[in-house]
């Protein structure tokens, strides 16, 4: 319950100061912490604009999307054979495809059901409707000796906040009650 309760408080910290939680993702070449998890990359989806509020007027939303490049289309560039060798547990990799195929379709119900269950889907909800994302590939994979594994995502990112390339999404992934490795928190 305490995980809960700090994962919400985070995502409305994140939420409130305009970082991604990408931002705060552990980079290549550095160390995860513990409580961060990985998470599998889906397919390229529609280039749908994101939903937010985050601007109050039509020429803040304007501005925002002239700081997009051009040539910016949601998508996937990720070599799913070398992901497979790289996540040695069984079905991760296809998890983590689907969770990354629904961020691309803006699919909630695919989403949802990548994760250990609708508590732990709930606080990352505004993944959905925040930014479109180009996922260019996997990064570090860590393996704790608590069962958990995180997975970094690299991804190109757009909001109406502006445009951040080179960033990286953690994914952590911990068993479920039949055993299956599902998403617990994306970072």
């Amino acid at each position: 319950m305490v995980l809960k309760i700090v994962q919400a408080a985070a995502v409305c910290i994140l939420l409130l100061t305009g970082c991604s939680a990408a931002e705060n993702a552990p980079q290549s070449g550095t160390a995860a912490l513990p409580e961060a998890e990985a998470a599998q990359v889906p397919e390229a989806g529609s280039a749908l604009e994101p939903e937010s509020s985050a601007a109050s007027s039509p020429s803040e939303t304007a501005d925002a999307s002239a700081n997009m490049p051009a040539d910016f289309e949601p998508g996937m560039d990720i070599d799913w054979e070398a992901a497979q060798s790289e996540l040695k547990e069984q079905g991760m990799a296809e998890v983590l495809h689907a969770n990354l195929a629904a961020l691309l379709k803006l699919d909630q119900k695919a989403f949802n059901s990548t994760f250990l269950d609708q508590a732990h889907a709930e606080p990352f909800q505004f993944y959905l409707s925040y930014y479109q994302y180009y996922f260019t590939g996997i990064g570090d994979v860590t393996y704790f000796d608590s069962g958990n594994i995180n997975i970094v995502v690299m991804v190109d990112l757009w909001s109406e906040a502006g445009f951040e390339e080179n960033s990286a999404m953690t994914y952590t992934f911990q068993k479920n009650k039949a055993g299956d490795y599902k998403i617990a928190v994306i970072d």
